[in-house]
């Protein structure tokens, strides 16, 4: 499912408007303390002259094989000059996860807290890969996840239920597998309460289309272009 190189582009849609897109890839990997990781990162940008709506973020991620996060950092791009961020550090062998949050301008005034931690966790867009790596489970679990500065749990339901999705970037249905879940919290993008998901039933489980409650509502992400070698969205097996 990683990939170096992967870049995958969503519009996102409320009712009949466009707001905006998400753009997720995966840019290389590093050595961890003696961990491999991959290193993804995400950008969240609103249209200009989209009322009420001015989003501009950027999220990086380091992952390990596992699917679990090793750091993550959210950052608020709105003002170029003072940019917003928060950076999770999670030491796994130590129990610990480090939190630094503050506006890059003022780094020395920044807040810095430790909390402990039992279990391996996901950030807001390492849980992105969470969901790829394991929507062919079949399972029900709820994912420890560290967001606002807080742990909590998302709760996934991969369902295994191979179906057709049908996007305007690819000129046949695609077969894809569905599963679905919920946050108690507000995280990346907004998302608050229920969200569905349906990805490429293939060993990419690329995400075709998304569903997800937010503050605004009800939003949706549909895949508009996307770059990922000798990757052909697979056909609808009642095609």
């Amino acid at each position: 499912m990683f990939l170096v190189g992967e870049k995958l582009e969503y519009e996102v849609s409320y009712s009949i408007f466009s707001l905006g897109t998400v753009t997720v890839e995966i840019l290389d990997t590093l050595q961890k303390k003696g961990t491999v990781v991959y290193r993804a990162r995400a950008f969240m940008d609103s249209y200009s002259g989209v009322p009420f709506v001015s989003l501009h973020w950027m999220f990086y991620s380091e992952i390990d094989p596992q699917l679990y996060s090793h750091f993550f950092s959210g950052a608020d791009r709105k003002d170029s000059t003072n940019i917003s961020y928060s950076d999770y550090s999670f030491d796994y062998s130590h129990g610990k996860v480090f939190v630094e949050k503050g506006i890059t301008t003022k780094r020395d005034l920044a807040t810095r807290k430790s909390d402990t931690i039992s279990t391996p966790y996901q950030d807001g867009l390492s849980l992105f890969y969470y969901a790829r790596g394991n929507v062919h489970s079949n399972k029900e679990v709820n994912v420890p996840t560290y967001v606002n500065e807080s742990k909590v749990n998302t709760y996934i339901n991969f369902l295994h239920k191979s179906g057709s999705s049908e996007i305007d970037a690819i000129k046949y249905p695609v077969q894809t597998i569905k599963f679905e879940g919920r946050a108690d919290f507000v995280g990346i993008f907004g998302l608050t309460g229920g969200f569905e998901g349906w990805f490429s039933d293939d060993a990419a489980a690329v995400p075709i289309v998304a569903k997800m409650k937010v503050i605004i509502g009800s939003i949706r992400l549909e895949l508009v272009r996307w770059r990922r070698e000798g990757w052909v969205p697979p056909r609808a097996v009642d095609e």
